[in-house]
């Protein structure tokens, strides 16, 4: 049994305990202008591999802090972090396949940048450039989906442990903007479908901003979108129609405690 221990502690030290990541000094640029781009959020993500007795396990961890943004000088600072390796015998080595950071702006906005090559440096200075982004319908939907559970649980699937109470209120407001801009873009592919979740969502998100008249008034349209595609007709339609009167009866409270 000794034997086995003393074995696992060289495995560990020959290996590394730990993956630490540097200390990244960034600026964000708009990629036409090479002006600094204030108000970006900024993300940083490490992706591992451990090999394991049933197979190799991948992870993907959020390495920023919470609510990390450029300032007025499109500056950004991202600590170093630590992430312990799983050991000896839960984990035969773990290896980096991916580290890298994006910026993206609530105007559509985005740039990213592949880090691993500066892994093993203390520091490292960045600079990311933004052009607009080229989403299709289904990918900018995904996008807000991200958006929207990371406002709700704090986590965009990454995050470990979660942010404590999800997005904060300048992180609130960009995902509003996003979900606002969405349904502008696409308000004809959404009108010719007849429903979209991003409408609930964005009515939900203006509740947690304390704004109740526009959480009614989007409620509304997406009831009135059903109402004009025949979709109550249908019981699983007419049950979310109930919720969503549930919900705006609810509002209209708030709204009425709030005067």
């Amino acid at each position: 049994m000794k034997k086995v221990f003393y074995m696992a502690c060289i495995f560990v030290v020959l290996t590394g305990c730990s993956i630490k990541t540097p200390e990244i000094h960034g600026v964000v640029l708009d990629a036409e202008t090479k002006q600094p781009v204030e108000g970006a959020w900024v993300t940083a993500t490490l992706g591992i591999k451990t090999r394991t007795i049933g197979g190799d396990s991948h992870s993907y961890l959020s390495v920023d802090p919470p609510h990390t943004r450029t300032d007025k000088n499109g500056k950004f600072v991202i600590p170093s972090r630590s992430f312990k390796k799983p050991s000896f015998p839960m984990g035969f080595g773990t290896t980096v396949e991916t580290f890298g950071a994006g910026a993206n702006t609530a105007d559509d906005k985005g740039g990213s940048l592949d880090l691993k090559e500066v892994l093993r440096k203390k520091r490292a200075d960045i600079t990311i450039y933004i052009e607009p982004e080229d989403r299709t319908e289904s990918d900018y939907f995904s996008h807000l989906q991200a958006l929207y559970n990371y406002c709700l649980t704090g986590r965009f699937a990454v995050e470990v442990p979660p942010v404590k109470g999800g997005c904060d209120d300048w992180e609130l407001d960009y995902v509003i903007a996003k979900h606002e801009r969405y349904l502008e873009r696409y308000r004809g592919i959404l009108e010719e479908r007849g429903y979209s979740s991003a409408m609930d969502q964005l009515a939900d998100l203006y509740e947690r901003k304390g704004n109740f008249k526009m959480a009614i008034e989007t409620f509304q349209k997406s009831m009135d979108l059903m109402k004009q595609h025949g979709f109550l007709r249908f019981e699983v339609w007419q049950k979310n129609k109930a919720e969503i009167e549930r919900k705006i009866n609810v509002l209209k409270q708030k709204l009425k405690d709030q005067k």
